[in-house]
């Protein structure tokens, strides 16, 4: 397949760029490398080294002598570019990771806010938009959040999609109704994340656009089975208190004898999935729907 991957140079497009053209797909990734300048401006740095985007291509190429295709667009910013690249190139699959995906970070400033909702829904209808001017048949994979539904307050498992619901009519009778599952999000960032599911539920619904909104918890862990072939592949290892998440944290933390950082009673829970899981959760899904067409 040809697989567009928008947000191929972050912590989970990368390695799931690397591990689709492991499986032999054409990858094309498209990124707007903001993550990096993120960096900048928070003087911060991943621990482990992070080499250009162009030299890790390189490197992929050298050791496998497959080709991994970036193209620098913002999505959020120049529609037209990005819509005549996908008219161009028309692929598959496209898996979409181009998101600011920090809540801490997109609670910083009414700046920050503004860039997180900006950044996160514009590049989200643009990228569906496109796809209907195109007519593009492609099955669009979301990496979203479970961060969506919340802390369940009433004990209830966390469900997954849909919710059916009885309300009652204005003659007195009950109706049997299904509806995305209430969304309680904690930030901005997970705010975007309930904005996108409800895009995504309005173009499925009006216009049969094949979407899966994949609402995963914590994704932790370095290495996967391709970034291990060369060390100038490795993936980012975040321990700030922006991009850091707890495990990153917490480990480093524990490393240096520093007292562990805990958030608010402590008593949250979240799921965890590691980096090489994610990875192929995501080619399942892409793969599974594109070959059903």
């Amino acid at each position: 397949m040809k697989i567009a991957i928008l947000g191929g140079d972050g912590f989970v497009g990368w390695p799931t760029s690397l591990h689709l053209s492991d499986q032999g797909h054409e990858v094309h990734v498209i990124d707007n490398l903001s993550r990096r300048w993120i960096d900048a401006e928070l003087g911060v740095q991943s621990l482990t080294p992070m080499d250009s985007i162009q030299e890790r291509t390189r490197i992929w190429k050298q050791e496998t002598g497959r080709t991994i295709h970036f193209h620098l667009i913002d999505i959020a910013e120049d529609y037209e570019v990005f819509k005549g690249w996908l008219a161009e190139n028309r692929p598959d699959a496209i898996i979409h990771f181009a998101e600011q995906r920090a809540a801490p970070y997109s609670m910083k400033s009414d700046q920050h806010k503004n860039y997180t909702v900006n950044n996160n829904v514009n590049a989200t209808h643009h990228l569906l938009n496109a796809m209907v001017e195109l007519e593009l048949d492609a099955h669009l994979v979301h990496l979203g959040t479970m961060g969506v539904y919340g802390y369940s307050s009433v004990g209830a498992a966390i469900p997954e999609g849909y919710l059916d619901v009885e309300v009652e009519t204005l003659s007195g009778e009950k109706a049997a109704q299904e509806i995305l599952y209430p969304a309680n999000p904690g930030s901005i960032y997970h705010m975007t994340k309930c904005l996108d599911q409800l895009l995504f539920q309005f173009y499925a619904k009006n216009d049969g656009l094949r979407i899966t909104d994949l609402h995963q918890g914590i994704v932790w862990g370095t290495h996967t089975e391709q970034t291990r072939r060369h060390k100038q592949l490795i993936n980012r290892f975040d321990y700030d208190g922006d991009y850091g998440t707890v495990l990153n944290r917490f480990l480093i933390q524990a490393a240096i004898g520093y007292p562990l950082t805990v958030h608010g009673t402590g008593g949250q829970t979240r799921a965890f999935i590691h980096i090489q899981d994610s990875v192929r959760c995501v080619e399942l899904r892409a793969a599974e729907f594109t070959s059903a067409r």
